[in-house]
């Protein structure tokens, strides 16, 4: 009897172990970020967020993929640079983030950040209104971007 409690305890050990680094693996690998890859110093980043649900519609998608776009066509040069970064977050599983950008649905946020830190922030919630009017929904981002990055240059 004794040996089968041995056994018990450690299998509900070794279990609780595993689902520990499983979410710790999730938590971590969800943080999808272009982060720097040109493995430059740099002391100020522009991130932009696209925060969603777990469950995302045809538009939800759509908006990503047109951010995603527009950093790709626009602003590669910062990004290679690590000026620029995209993650896309889910803000159910990351209520941390989500509730400093008070963030309750689909939207993309765009952040300065300094030194890992959050300076501020902007959630546009307009991309809901533009995403169906590619080059005003390109305005409204680029122009959220275009904030920040000339406030870096400014402090430098």
């Amino acid at each position: 009897m004794e040996l089968s409690l041995k056994i018990i305890k450690r299998l509900l050990l070794a279990f609780v172990f595993i689902s520990i680094g499983f979410a710790l693996g999730k938590h971590f690998s969800a943080w999808k970020v272009t982060a720097n890859p040109a493995g430059k110093a740099v002391s100020a980043v522009v991130r932009v967020y696209y925060m969603h649900g777990t469950i995302r519609c045809a538009s939800c998608n759509r908006i990503e993929k047109m951010t995603e776009k527009l950093l790709k066509d626009k602003y590669a040069e910062e990004m290679a640079a690590g000026s620029i970064e995209f993650a896309d977050i889910n803000f159910q599983e990351h209520e941390v983030l989500a509730k400093r950008f008070e963030v309750t649905g689909s939207c993309v946020v765009v952040a300065k950040m300094q030194s890992g830190k959050i300076i501020f922030y902007k959630r546009l919630d307009k991309v809901w209104e533009l995403f169906r009017k590619p080059a005003e929904f390109d305005a409204y981002i680029s122009d959220a971007i275009q904030t920040c990055l000339k406030s870096q240059e400014r402090r430098k």
